[in-house]
């Protein structure tokens, strides 16, 4: 599941990245004594015209916002009803209408009681470190982190650092904005693999490898075989890393070809475990649409049946089906997924239509058509990175019929 930043679940969903991509320029300090942490946030962005926003977590100190042509800012409180929290919103107005601005926002605060151990500090998404755009808090963009740490502490993220020397890590990308990760622990264990042209690597913090982490490394290169054959063939997964914190959380695949696996006991031999495994790695592809509107299922829910497809792929007819039969009996009376508004519900409100609702909707659209068109409508929908129900629904047609679209759309909004 992707990132919900208020319940620290997964959950969640990108823009997709503009002709030019923003840039942000990270430079965070981890004091993992204190479990407090200061950052230096650059953002070079697209504006529009009128007032930029920023949103910040409530629970940090902004010291300082500054930029060339910045005139005036503003902090104040707010509600999100989504998220049903109080953050802090930066208003931010400036001197010329360029279309694109830099703007550095210092900041400080203390890392949160789930994201930190006496020698561990969890710089990941669900930790919701890093200022965002209102909306675009998955938009792709170009990123450089710098990470500071007491030379006894090792960090990694999401790739292998581009340079590395006691006490400072340097990291670049591409990736969602609030995806950008650092995890600090006083020792990692590596464990890496290559399998049919795939490179797998596994971080863990503090704590020596097991048999359920060899058995996971293994589990996941089939896992991959079979989603690239199945619906990832035109962008393929060719490396991917899992990072495992040795805290006890949750999962969370990232668009960036890994995922967090944060939890103390964690075995693919059960059906819930592996099914979880094959949801979070095929966030490689479902990871488009906007994350507070119901175009999240276009997330969440392909998510979910995709770990419901692996069970059926294995031969665990048993599993798949009881895994189906809940979520099923979850969507029967769950409000219609087309012009759901998130903002109203609870968090299990939503779970039973994006996620429930939404993979059970991709099961009958799969029985309706078999499996040659459903596998060619998701890897058209894979490579095409879709973000609306709407260019879905366009997809649908092409690869199938008007009646069938016209089906779907209906399900969809009833």
């Amino acid at each position: 599941m992707r990132v919900l930043v208020f319940f620290c679940a997964l959950l969640l969903t990108t823009h997709l990245a503009c002709a030019v991509r923003n840039k942000a320029t990270v430079e965070l300090t981890i004091r993992p004594e204190t479990h407090s942490f200061s950052c230096r946030y650059t953002l070079e962005a697209a504006v529009s015209p009128g007032p930029f926003l920023l949103t910040v977590n409530k629970q940090f100190t902004v010291a300082k916002v500054t930029g060339a042509a910045l005139r005036a800012y503003t902090a104040t409180p707010f509600f999100d009803n989504y998220q049903k929290d109080t953050l802090r919103r930066l208003t931010l107005q400036f001197a010329n209408a360029k279309p694109r601005q830099t703007i550095t926002v210092e900041y400080s605060g203390k890392i949160g009681e789930r994201y930190y151990t006496d020698s561990l500090a969890d710089f990941t998404a669900q930790a919701n470190w890093l200022p965002t755009i209102p909306n675009q808090e998955y938009e792709l963009v170009d990123y450089h982190l710098t990470v500071h740490v007491p030379p006894a502490y090792q960090v990694i993220s999401t790739h292998e650092p581009v340079r590395a020397t006691p006490g400072t890590y340097t990291f670049a990308g591409t990736g969602p904005n609030i995806e950008i990760t650092a995890m600090a622990a006083r020792r990692f264990t590596k464990l890496a693999s290559t399998a049919d042209q795939v490179r797998v690597t596994l971080y863990k913090a503090n704590r020596p490898f097991n048999a359920n982490d060899t058995l996971l490394l293994a589990d996941a290169h089939k896992i991959i075989a079979y989603q690239n054959r199945q619906f990832g063939s035109k962008d393929p997964i060719r490396t991917f890393t899992f990072l495992l914190p040795s805290i006890n959380r949750s999962a969370s695949g990232l668009l960036d070809n890994a995922a967090v696996i944060a939890y103390l006991t964690f075995d693919t031999k059960d059906p819930g475990d592996l099914m979880i495994l094959a949801h979070e790695i095929s966030h490689k592809w479902w990871g488009y649409g906007v994350w507070n509107t119901y175009d999240n299922w276009l997330n969440e829910g392909f998510a979910s049946y995709s770990g419901l497809l692996y069970l059926k792929a294995v031969g665990d007819t048993a599993s798949f089906q009881k895994e189906l039969t809940k979520r099923q009996k979850s969507a029967a009376t769950a409000p219609a997924l087309i012009n759901f508004d998130v903002t109203k519900y609870d968090y299990p409100s939503l779970r039973r239509v994006i996620y429930d609702k939404g993979a059970v909707t991709l099961f009958e659209l799969h029985q309706r058509v078999g499996d040659a068109q459903f596998f060619r409508i998701l890897t058209e929908t894979a490579a095409a990175k879709v973000a609306t129900t709407q260019a879905f629904l366009a997809i649908v047609e092409r690869q199938t019929n008007r009646a069938t679209r016209d089906w779907l759309a209906t399900k969809l909004g009833t």
